[in-house]
């Protein structure tokens, strides 16, 4: 065993009673740091990724803009399914009531496949919608019922009012995330290319990749293979907003909790400092034995680290654990109609791991060497006429 851990634990296991509350402080507090931080984060990562696929459940994982060969794409790896679509700003009425919303016109007979949110009905059929529960609500229809919907844009000049289509409503989707409910209308291409009279063809595809298929690649290799023609986004483009909210909502998160850290730094400064005046004469004699000032600074950051080091050890595992039961147990609930889950979720990653150690132990590090930095530079002669 290396002769400064050796020192280093008899300084801690020989400190006074003020030495050891103030180590056991510093010691919590670097637990609860860790705990808080692992807790947070995991909460914050799992209703990211429950907003995640249900915008990828509306969008999929991929949307080119533009016209491409379908037979083409669906041969590039890692493409799973794609969805032809047609857009359009369009208004529906209902007696006196108009709302502008979104049409969508899709391929019905894979819309069961693609999109993931629940319809309470059945897909569209021709001369049927579909539309969200929120636009529904607003226009008092159901299942079954009729309106007329148009596309203004799509007006021919001199024939005065855009036509209309009467259409059925088949089923009502819930996607519960952003205005989708009540903005969006879907429909099936053939009535998108009798409504849509001004457009040529295909707004673009939707794509959703195969399951462990990392986007950006998929993504790297439509650009190399279609990127010159048509114009390629991840949901992550399509949601940029929202995406760089919740990035900086993590950043927010990291380092409020570590002030919590800091405080607790502030109880291992203190509480080294302590040991170093109650060890100063030891510390003189090491030395005059030849002890180096770089020893001595690695005796004090190391019992340092023994202190503070287990309470962010603990903290870190009891996380964890935390962690790891609620997504089995589901112990913690939440309200059902307001995050439209039943128990809080929790997701780690290794990321998050390697950022509440990599923050504990910097602070921890740093605490330590400012403690031990002015103990190694004490002369010998003062160190040994101590008197405490």
């Amino acid at each position: 065993m290396n002769w400064e851990n050796i020192v280093s634990k008899r300084f801690s296991n020989s400190s006074q009673k003020q030495g050891r509350i103030l180590g056991r402080f510093s010691m919590v507090g670097m637990g609860v740091g860790c705990f808080a931080m692992i807790v947070s984060l995991s909460v914050m990562n799992g209703f990211e990724s429950l907003v995640h696929e249900k915008l990828k459940g509306v969008e999929g994982d991929i949307r080119i803009v533009g016209q491409i060969d379908e037979a083409e794409l669906i041969e590039i790896s890692g493409v799973d399914e794609i969805m032809p679509y047609m857009e359009r700003r369009g208004v529906i009425e209902n007696g006196n009531d108009r709302r502008v919303v979104s049409l969508k016109a899709v391929d019905i007979q894979k819309m069961a496949t693609f999109y993931t949110f629940p319809i309470r009905g059945k897909s569209p059929l021709v001369g049927e919608v579909v539309m969200g529960q929120d636009l529904a609500y607003r226009l008092g229809k159901d299942v079954g019922d009729d309106l007329m919907i148009y596309s203004p844009i799509d007006q021919s000049f001199g024939f005065g009012l855009p036509p209309k289509m009467k259409m059925t409503i088949s089923g009502i989707f819930s996607t519960r995330v952003l205005d989708y409910d009540d903005r969006y209308v879907y429909l099936s291409l053939e009535d998108g290319n009798k409504l849509f009279s001004r457009k040529t063809g295909l707004d673009g595809i939707d794509i959703r990749i195969a399951s462990n298929t990392i986007i950006s690649s998929v993504k790297s290799k439509l650009v190399d293979e279609f990127g010159h023609q048509v114009k390629i986004q991840s949901w992550e483009d399509l949601n940029k907003s929202l995406v760089d909210a919740m990035k900086m909502e993590r950043l927010g998160t990291i380092v409020i909790l570590s002030l919590i850290f800091l405080v607790a730094a502030f109880n291992l400064v203190a509480s080294l400092s302590l040991i170093s005046i109650q060890k100063i004469k030891e510390v003189g004699i090491l030395k005059a034995m030849g002890a180096s000032p770089i020893s001595i600074q690695k005796i004090m950051i190391r019992l340092g680290l023994s202190r503070a080091g287990k309470g962010a050890a603990y903290g870190f595992c009891f996380g964890v654990i935390l962690v790891f039961l609620q997504n089995m147990f589901e112990f913690i609930p939440i309200p059902s109609d307001i995050y439209f889950i039943s128990a809080l979720p929790m997701v780690l990653s290794p990321k998050d791991y390697f950022i509440v150690i990599l923050i504990s132990f910097i602070i921890i590090l740093i605490a330590s060497f400012i403690s031990g930095r002015k103990l190694s530079q004490t002369n010998i002669k003062d160190a040994l006429l101590w008197s405490k």
